[in-house]
This record gives C-alpha cells, sequence and structure tokens, in this order.
C-alpha cells in the first residue's frame, strides 16, 4: 500500500509542474505512476472551474475568459503532452517510413507542421470554451463541470491504451511507465474513469454522452493511426491522445449546446 501512495507524488512529479516538497521519487515509483496520470487532471478541472468563478466577477470579454482558461493545462502541466503531441504531427507529416518516423518521435527540434497543428488546435480550443462559457442560466455550472472532467477521462484513457495496445518500441518512458501495471493499475485507472464520468452523467447525461461518444470515436482512430503509422503507442503518441481527444471532446460538448435538450 505504502508503494501505490508513493505513486501519487511521482505521478505529479512526472506528468505535471506541480511541486512536491521533500518527495524524491524513485525508479520503481516512476515505473508505476502511470496509475495516477489523471490526477494532474483532477487539478486542472479544479482550477479551471475556480478560475471561471473569479473571471465571472471582472469585465472581460467571454472569448477572453476562454483564452485565459485554455492555458491552464499548459500552466498545470508545463505542456508535458503538447510536446507529443508536436513530435506526434511532426512525425506524421514527414510521410516518411515507420522507423524514420520513430526517429523523428525523438528528435528534439519541432517542425513548421507541429507549429501550425498546434495553433489550429489552440483555436478549437478557444472556440469551444467561449461557447461552453457563454451560456447563461442553470445549464452553465453542469456543463462546465462537464467540460472540466474531460481532462479527467483523456488522462485515464490515455493510460488505458498504453496499457493495453502494442508498444512500438521497446524502451523509452512508455515501456519503462507501463512494464509493472498489472491488475492493480488497471483497477485504480477503471476508476479514475468510471467515477467522473459516472458524476458528469449525473449532472447532464446529455452533454456527458457526447463527450463519452466522442472518445470512443477518438479512440478507434487513434488505435488504428498508431498501429498503421508507427506500429504501437509511444509516449509521445500519448500525448498526441491527451491533448487531440481533450479538445476533440470539448469542441462536441460545445456542439451539443446548440440542441434543444438539457
Amino acid at each position: 500500500m505504502l508503494n501505490i501512495i508513493r505513486c501519487i507524488p511521482a505521478a505529479f512529479s512526472m506528468y505535471s509542474r506541480i511541486p512536491m516538497p521533500g518527495f524524491e521519487p524513485k525508479e520503481d515509483d516512476m515505473k508505476r505512476c502511470i496509475m495516477f496520470l489523471p490526477l494532474p487532471g483532477i487539478v486542472i478541472g479544479i482550477v479551471m472551474f475556480c478560475m471561471i468563478r473569479v473571471l465571472g466577477y471582472l469585465p472581460a470579454p467571454v472569448s477572453v475568459r476562454a483564452m485565459i482558461l485554455a492555458t491552464v493545462p499548459l500552466i498545470v502541466t508545463g505542456g508535458f503532452h503538447i510536446d507529443g503531441f508536436m513530435d506526434t504531427v511532426d512525425a506524421r507529416s514527414s510521410l516518411k517510413t515507420r522507423e524514420e518516423k520513430l526517429s523523428i518521435l525523438a528528435d528534439p527540434h519541432v517542425g513548421a507542421f507541429a507549429v501550425t497543428r498546434f495553433a489550429i488546435l489552440g483555436i478549437f480550443a478557444v472556440s469551444a470554451l467561449t461557447v461552453i462559457i457563454n451560456m447563461d442560466g442553470t445549464a452553465q455550472r453542469p456543463v462546465f463541470v462537464i467540460a472540466c472532467g474531460v481532462f479527467v477521462i483523456s488522462r485515464s484513457l490515455a493510460a488505458l491504451t498504453s496499457i493495453y495496445m502494442k508498444r512500438a518500441k521497446n524502451d523509452g518512458m512508455l515501456a519503462n511507465e507501463t512494464e509493472d501495471a498489472g491488475a492493480c493499475a488497471i483497477t485504480i485507472l477503471m476508476i479514475e474513469l468510471i467515477v467522473p464520468a459516472a458524476f458528469m452523467a449525473y449532472l447532464n447525461p446529455v452533454h456527458t454522452l457526447a463527450s463519452v461518444l466522442a472518445f470512443i470515436i477518438f479512440t478507434l482512430y487513434y488505435m488504428h493511426m498508431t498501429k498503421k503509422e508507427f506500429g504501437g503507442v509511444t509516449g509521445d503518441t500519448a500525448g498526441y491522445y491527451v491533448t487531440v481527444g481533450e479538445v476533440f471532446a470539448l469542441t462536441v460538448i460545445a456542439a451539443t449546446t446548440f440542441l434543444p435538450i438539457g
């Protein structure tokens, strides 16, 4: 039990920029900390919810509030997942062989394709958040909480796909993190997936269903894409999953706000 508890601060040290004073992670802690990958997502959701309440008292346009909120995941994680997204985009855009694409994933340089796609992704994120926080009446709070829950679900699914899917490489950070992931890690991740999803469904089943369907569609696409282009998943593709998956889910939630329901 103590070893599992040590994985919690290890996960924050690995997947976020939240300081863990006095904690020195051991190698075993880092190997199993993927089971708590969703925890930084909880922090992101809480920070965003608190910020939207504070920003509501300021005379700032909705679009400005959305841009500020869109930076929260970047600040909390230090761009950890964005790095994987940009590396994956560069590799896919190269149109080279699978082996060459895997080499590009390991290249620290950023290409023009990655910068362009990141800008497009940012536009979608800000647009979706603008629609969501622009809602009035009693619908605003439940839908925004559901939007915050997306950051937990995306990380839960990224961890589960990293464990269950074939790895493109037998070495690297992802291989190290998932090597000892057994039944305990999977059980914890399933709890971290089901509990927030159930709470979201309680608040608004329609928007929750929309976000769940979005993740199902994107997961199927991700499985096909990684197998075809890389021969499996890597740490970078996991970052791609988190980044694109949550923006896609937010966009779908925003689209459902226009439906005459809820």
